[in-house]
């Protein structure tokens, strides 16, 4: 049997495609100023709590290991899309995700590495990432912004690297903190 002139460069062209789809599956984030256990308090806060603006929390099973530090994650996520001159069409994800405390040995700093267990399109998989990096920052209360370029949240001009943030405070409010009410 002879082979198409066409089929070769086809199926070559075919492999990239799959390759650069499910290739990049890693997402490292550096905390610099924060030490291992304040990191992993914000890491398995954030696996254990996960927030999303348009998807529901159907199951998620977290796995954590303090001695490795590491996490492993199994989440289910679904929801309903709407688009306009289209039929409503229900959704459902599934994640299968790795959570790892390191440290970067070029800035000495710990970082954070968020690995798929799956074959994903990369570019889904590093919104995961960037939500669940986001989601720590709002805990460790850093800038939320993300530059793209670098990674790196964006530092506004004039502020410190690094804001020290109290994690062993568990008062309770108190009654002069409720907020004023606005005259009508």
């Amino acid at each position: 049997m002879r082979m198409s002139s066409n089929l070769i460069p086809t199926l070559l062209l075919g492999a990239t495609f799959v390759a650069a789809g499910v290739g990049c599956t890693t997402r490292t984030q550096v905390f610099e100023g924060y030490g291992d256990d304040q990191l992993w308090t914000a890491m398995v806060a954030s696996a254990k709590s996960p927030s999303y603006d348009d998807w529901k929390v159907m199951d998620n099973q977290v796995f954590a290991d303090e001695s490795t530090r590491r996490i492993e994650v199994y989440r289910v996520l679904k929801r309903t899309l709407v688009t306009p001159h289209s039929p409503a069409r229900p959704e459902e994800r599934e994640w299968k995700f790795q959570i790892a405390l390191g440290h970067d040995p070029e800035m000495g700093a710990p970082d954070v590495r968020f690995t798929a267990r799956q074959f994903a399109v990369a570019a889904h998989v590093w919104t995961e990432a960037d939500r669940y990096f986001l989601q720590m920052r709002g805990m460790l209360d850093l800038p939320r912004t993300i530059d793209a370029t670098a990674g790196e949240a964006a530092k506004p001009a004039g502020e410190p690297a690094v804001k020290p943030v109290d994690t062993t405070s568990t008062s309770e409010p108190a009654a002069t903190d409720a907020p004023e009410t606005l005259p009508e």
